[in-house]
């Protein structure tokens, strides 16, 4: 038989380990309450305050969605698409490696380069 999930109180001084070790105890095992996958393994802090152990506060997650939280994608400087490299897109990160610059264009094969106006 499995022991009752209960609210212990909040200790303001404990490390960060005990802290998540009590939160994970806390909250029931279960899905990933984003994904949906069996099995979330990890617990987050929603509100990123990792001594707030409060039910309302703490959310079971799958590794994946986790890390997802705590690492988002990085985005392109210039338009906001994933980055590929130096903090561009792939577009704007392949014009920085031809032309130096990831604001050159060219209208087509008979034209010079000339920097992107907006």
């Amino acid at each position: 038989m499995k022991a009752a999930f209960r609210a212990k109180p909040k200790k303001r001084d404990s490390s960060w380990m005990t802290a998540h070790y009590h939160a994970r105890n806390l909250k029931p095992p279960g899905p990933c309450e984003r994904c949906g996958k069996p099995n979330g393994s990890d617990v987050h802090h929603k509100n990123g305050d990792w001594q707030d152990n409060s039910p309302e506060n703490l959310e079971r997650l799958c590794r994946s969605c986790h890390n997802r939280e705590h690492r988002p994608r990085a985005a392109c400087s210039i338009c906001g698409k994933p980055v590929k490299g130096y903090g561009y897109c792939d577009k704007h990160y392949q014009r920085f490696k031809k032309w130096g610059d990831p604001l050159m264009v060219k209208q087509n094969q008979h034209t010079p380069v000339e920097r992107m106006t907006e």
